[in-house]
């Protein structure tokens, strides 16, 4: 045991007043290029090409208009976006709403609903379309037929065949292959109702395109 009197642990340190050092100096841009680069509040700038929401929207996007969804001549086109299947982290969510939305400009009719929790989260991607997402309580199927509902009428006022674009996974909707070709942009194949993939003549894996997988016809 020491008795004191010898020199102490902190005489090895040396001591400075913060005030006492020099102002950082700002990176230049080919130093902040060196490090990687950064955004404002830590983010890192996102590489050409890379994951961010913004390449992503161009993913889904690009694709749709390489690989139309809708047939020339086949009829009235009609969206049905159920907005509880397609929920995501938000930079898959804001790219899906991007690609309902490119959808949509191309319909003649647009129907989307969801529970209040979805259509409050999507509303503000939906561009013009913000107006037309229907809420529902939270149960299930709910939005499903609102959806439908919204599909027989304009099925019953068409002055020929309906060609559908179906955003869902849920069997309910396979019935409107009887009024002219469907179409289906699953949110995820993996969770498709079997009798909704019979009944369509197409199916579009939304999450192989989103991983840049080419989607099965």
């Amino acid at each position: 045991m020491g008795l004191g009197g010898g020199p102490s642990e902190w005489d090895d340190y040396e001591w400075f007043r913060l005030a006492d050092l020099p102002a950082p100096r700002a990176a230049e841009p080919a130093e902040r290029s060196r490090r990687g680069g950064r955004r404002g509040g830590g983010e890192p700038a996102p590489a050409p090409g890379g994951d961010d929401a913004a390449s992503l929207d161009d993913v889904l996007t690009g694709w749709l208009e390489q690989n139309p969804l809708w047939r020339t001549g086949a009829g009235t086109r009609l969206l049905l976006a159920d907005l509880d299947n397609l929920r995501a982290e938000p930079r898959r969510w804001r790219a899906r709403m991007a690609a309902v939305v490119a959808l949509a400009r191309e319909a003649d009719h647009v129907a989307m609903a969801g529970q209040t929790a979805a259509v409050a989260r999507a509303r503000p991607h939906l561009a013009e379309f913000a107006g037309v997402a229907r809420g529902v309580a939270d149960g299930s199927d709910l939005a499903d037929f609102v959806l439908l509902a919204a599909a027989d009428a304009v099925h019953l006022a068409a002055d020929g065949p309906v060609q559908a674009v179906v955003v869902s996974n849920d069997n309910i909707f396979a019935g409107m292959a009887d009024w002219g070709p469907l179409t289906v942009l699953s949110p995820g194949a993996d969770a498709l109702s079997e009798r909704l993939r019979d009944a369509a003549g197409r199916v579009v894996d939304l999450v192989a395109l989103e991983q840049g997988a080419p989607a099965p016809a």
